[in-house]
Order: C-alpha cells, then sequence, then structure tokens
C-alpha cells in the first residue's frame, strides 16, 4: 500500500507540476511546479484521562495510534489532546520525528499541548511559537467564554529538498465557549495575515464545532478548508470524533485540515482504522495530500 501511495503521490506532483498558467503578457504559460507534502491531523486523547484498567487506557492505545500514524506516512502531523508523556511515546515508537509543543497551562510541561511531529527527513524546523487562544496570546490565559486554557502551535519549516518554507499551525479550540471558538478563529487569521502574502500555510486542528459555525466562515476567508476543495472525493465518510465508538453521529465532523489559498489538495481522508474493535482514539484521523505552491510561484505573492 505504501508502494501504491508513494506512485500516487509522485504521478500527481508531476501533473501538478506540468499545469501551465498563462503568462501576465500573454506570452508563453508559466509552468508551476508543486511540491507534494502528507499531513494528518489527529486528537490522540489525553493519556491520563482514562483509568489503567481501562481497555482505552494510553498503555494500551499507543501502540494503535504510532501504527496509524506510520500507516499515514505524513510528513508532519499535528497533535490535539497530546500529553507530554504520549508525545515521549510516539517519538520513541516512531522513527526520524522532530517535535514541538508546550503545555497549556504554564508554557512548558503541565497539562495538553497542540504538539507537532516533523519527519526531519522532509522538513527542518526554522523557528516555532505557541500562542493562547485569548486577547493575551503571548501568555499563559485563558480566552473568552472558554472553559479552559486554548492554543495554537505555530512552525516555520524549510523543505530539505526545495528550500521553500512552510507555516503549519495546529490548534484546539474550546469545547464549550462558542465566543471563544469565533473570537480563536479571527486571532488565527491575524496570525496567518501577518505571515505575509503568497506564503504556504497549513492549519490542523480540533474546532469543536460542525462546519459553517462562525469560526469556520472566520477561517474561510482566509484560508481553504481541504476537504472541500480536495482534486478527488474526499474519502473515510464525514466523522471525526466516534468517542471510542459509543458516539459516531453522522456528519459530526470537528476535525480539519486547511490550506492557504493557491495550495492543491490532492486527497483528503479520514482513517477509520479499528483494531479488533478497538478504536486508536475517540477522534479519527484527517490525512490530507497537499500540492504545494512556493510563495515564490504563488499568484498572491506577485504584483497585481
Amino acid at each position: 500500500m505504501g508502494i501504491l501511495r508513494s506512485f500516487f503521490l509522485v504521478l500527481a506532483a508531476a501533473v501538478l507540476a506540468g499545469c501551465a498558467a498563462p503568462h501576465a503578457s500573454g506570452g508563453a504559460p508559466t509552468v508551476v511546479a508543486f511540491v507534494p507534502l502528507t499531513v494528518m491531523s489527529y486528537n490522540i486523547r489525553c493519556g491520563s484521562c482514562e483509568r489503567p484498567d481501562d481497555v482505552n487506557h494510553w498503555s494500551r492505545r499507543k501502540f494503535l495510534v504510532s501504527d496509524l500514524i506510520r500507516k499515514s506516512r505524513a510528513d508532519v502531523i499535528g497533535l490535539q489532546e497530546a500529553e507530554l508523556f504520549q508525545v515521549r511515546d510516539l517519538v520513541s515508537l516512531l522513527d526520524g520525528f522532530d517535535w514541538v509543543g508546550v503545555g497549556r497551562d504554564d508554557g512548558a510541561e503541565k497539562g495538553e499541548m497542540n504538539a507537532v511531529l516533523v519527519r526531519r527527513s522532509a522538513y527542518a524546523i526554522a523557528s516555532h511559537k505557541t500562542l493562547w487562544l485569548s486577547d493575551t496570546p503571548e501568555r499563559v490565559s485563558r480566552g473568552w467564554d472558554a472553559a479552559l486554557n486554548r492554543t495554537v502551535t505555530v512552525l516555520q519549516l524549510k523543505s530539505l529538498s526545495t528550500g521553500h518554507d512552510l507555516y503549519f499551525l495546529n490548534a484546539h479550540f474550546d469545547h464549550l465557549g462558542s465566543q471563544a471558538r469565533d473570537e480563536s478563529a479571527r486571532l488565527i487569521v491575524q496570525t496567518v495575515q501577518a505571515l505575509g502574502e503568497g506564503v504556504p500555510v497549513v492549519l490542523t486542528g480540533d474546532f469543536n464545532a460542525r462546519p459553517g459555525f462562525a469560526g469556520y466562515k472566520t477561517l474561510s476567508t482566509r484560508l481553504q478548508d481541504a476537504a472541500v476543495v480536495s482534486r478527488t472525493p474526499p474519502a473515510g465518510g464525514s466523522i471525526t470524533f466516534n468517542g471510542f465508538g459509543m458516539d459516531l453521529q453522522p456528519g459530526n465532523k470537528i476535525d480539519y485540515v486547511f490550506v492557504s489559498l493557491g495550495q492543491a489538495v490532492l486527497s483528503h481522508k479520514v482513517f477509520t482504522d479499528v483494531v479488533d474493535g478497538h478504536y486508536p482514539s475517540d477522534h479519527f484521523p484527517l490525512v490530507v495530500d497537499v500540492g504545494l505552491m512556493p510563495a515564490s510561484q504563488s499568484p498572491a505573492a506577485k504584483p497585481k
């Protein structure tokens, strides 16, 4: 399966690379070269939320989660609800990943984190920071009507094959505060705008709301829902929260991958894998293949 998927990516990249845009002067068309990228968004469920004797305790699930990440062959993985020991477990079970993330309750190790795993053979981490989804994003804080501290992790990544930059954001919106979700979306849009025109951006996250909520509409002013713009039909259905198989509501999609304008989405899939009746997490992960257009080639970066 890995060979077939790799072949699909190479073929898709070749097709996209052959796409030509008309030259502004009416001359020969400009060939646009896309760079393939596979991303994953995965709420892995906090590791200390179940009792040690629970069938869904992290000590049992970590192998299922790591196998699913390995199967995805993702270059960059945005984890939500991860605790430090979970991230360390995954990094030890998976070969070749660097990671960043801080606990939302102290900016260090306390509390859940929106950790990001980066395949070191594909991308180097040029810079990173964590913002709190609040009126005071630069310090540990709780925003608006949120029940808990919430954060977004922001990374600048450099492709080792092309040298081009990519910005990757990973967020977890509040589960109770509707105002907090809406304001968090505005803060993320402001953050994306500050990164500059034409720079490729990918946003992953658990947004704790179905498509169409006010924050979704705000994000859509600057970013595209990968499921909506995928060049192949989205696979795996429309449920991302599963409640360990006990809460499978039709259309309950609360996890998303967004990409900036000008980026091509080749495929979008919800991984609904269950192993001997056991769910790796109470969320299904998303895996998205993207054809990145470097900033130097993006129409948004060129003078009009």
